[in-house]
């Protein structure tokens, strides 16, 4: 009995590791990838957005394409699952700055791909103890693929195909870079590249509405096919996801990272 009993732990405590191996995962990762960041209290050591930009050629880098995405990402930052984090919002930064040079600072990061230490000393000495990290995010690819699948039933007894379905998906995959910058010592504390995706599937029933005859030939089999494929002509992919649901993903993944461990 007891060694029942030993073995019915060791199987739970299995479940356990298993449920908390991602984000145990994320947590170590930081830690070896962005010591500064891992260890900072983030609830005092708040994070500002600067701000989000694209090098996709399809997405518009307008300024009201940037300020949408920036908020996402402070928003998404800031969600309860990942501890309701104090962001220094886009708005902030933008207040702080000025539209003008707000919207000069992004550019100028897009352009050389980083933040200098200059830049740095300047959004330290703007920003006054309101953050210690500031982060830049860039969309560097946005995908979308299309795929499809069929599947059957067939009767044991009579060997006949009795319903056939077949599922259309729609995917689309957004990868975007964050590089988060500590402002007490201007140096880069951590670059990181995620990938977000959301899939639309609907499946569509393809049984055959006229039936096919064990005895007919190949002409009269075409014939049935042909038949059916005009009275059930094969459906469309459904609409490619939005780019927000892709990028939200994306930005999601990265929330696990940042989210404050439950103090014991």
């Amino acid at each position: 009995m007891g060694r029942r009993l030993s073995d019915h732990v060791r199987i739970l405590a299995l479940f356990a590791a298993l449920a908390l191996a991602p984000g145990c995962q994320e947590k170590e990762r930081l830690e070896k990838e962005a010591p500064a960041l891992a260890r900072a209290d983030l609830t005092i050591d708040r994070i500002a957005i600067a701000g989000v930009v694209s090098e996709v050629g399809a997405l518009s880098d307008s300024a009201e394409h940037r300020t949408h995405w920036s908020r996402m990402l402070g928003e998404h930052f800031g969600r309860g699952r990942f501890g309701r984090l104090p962001i220094v919002s886009f708005y902030d930064i933008q207040e702080i700055l000025g539209p003008e040079d707000h919207h000069a600072l992004l550019d100028r990061f897009k352009d050389d791909g980083e933040c200098n230490e200059a830049v740095l000393a300047d959004l330290r000495l703007a920003l006054d103890s309101k953050a210690r990290f500031v982060v830049f995010g860039n969309i560097l690819e946005d995908d979308v693929a299309r795929s499809d699948s069929e599947s059957e039933v067939v009767d044991k007894k009579t060997k006949k195909t009795t319903s056939k379905t077949k599922t259309m998906s729609t995917s689309r995959t957004t990868t975007v870079r964050l590089r988060f910058y500590d402002l007490n010592d201007r140096t880069l504390a951590w670059d990181h590249v995620e990938i977000g995706q959301v899939t639309t599937s609907k499946e569509h029933d393809m049984t055959d509405i006229v039936e096919h005859d064990s005895k007919e030939g190949f002409l009269g089999g075409l014939l049935t096919s042909l038949v059916n494929s005009s009275l059930k002509p094969d459906p469309e992919y459904p609409a490619a996801p939005g780019l927000e649901s892709s990028l939200g993903a994306a930005f999601d993944n990265v929330g696990i990272y940042l989210k404050p461990s439950k103090k014991k």
